[in-house]
């Protein structure tokens, strides 16, 4: 089986993480430990399909998303943070999985 992983989990991560949990094995990863949502499924030994990435930008987010890369080894990342352009394409150069940007509007 695979889950996803939603890192950031404010005001664009958690919204998400609950639509995604309808349908899907989801677990939610915050450097805040408290916000991460308690699950009675153990999804733990299933492989990640999509890492969401729903953290603010910074001027370490490119070592923070590598970071969260080899901490989770998913199969594709989704960004979904807001971010300056040439950043999904620095990411790509450094990672061997599909980097996806996906806007958030709202």
């Amino acid at each position: 089986m695979k889950k996803d992983i939603v890192c950031g989990l404010g005001e664009i991560g958690l919204p998400f993480y609950k639509i995604i949990s309808k349908v899907f094995p989801v677990e939610g990863f915050d450097i805040d430990s408290s916000l991460i949502p308690k699950s009675k499924n153990n999804f733990e030994n299933y492989t990640v399909r999509f890492l969401h990435i729903c953290i603010p930008f910074n001027k370490n987010f490119i070592r923070n998303v590598v970071n969260l890369n080899q901490k989770f080894l998913p199969e594709s990342i989704v960004i979904h943070s807001t971010i300056k352009p040439g950043t999904t394409n620095s990411l790509q150069k450094k990672l061997k999985i599909p980097i996806i940007f996906s806007a958030t509007r709202g």
